[in-house]
């Protein structure tokens, strides 16, 4: 496992466990990052992370990226 901040543009993980506290999980699961979910990187260098999920794209501050640990598919 690793945090998302440190994958590919164009990679395509799994995310694994969100490590954040009460409220930043409530808030990626509202956006629909559940563990057990599948996504692609779209972009993930100089400045927001920008996520594939469902066929919709998110866009998360590196902050927030590095706090959820992704393994590889």
């Amino acid at each position: 496992m690793c945090p998302l901040t440190l994958c590919q543009s164009g990679e395509k993980v799994k995310v694994e466990r969100i490590a954040g506290g009460r409220e930043a999980c409530c808030r990626l699961k509202a956006m629909g990052l559940f563990p057990g979910e599948e996504v692609e990187i779209v972009s993930s260098h100089c400045g927001p992370v920008v996520l594939n999920v469902k066929g919709f794209r998110l866009a998360l501050g590196c902050g927030m990226a590095q706090k959820i640990l992704v393994s590889p598919l």
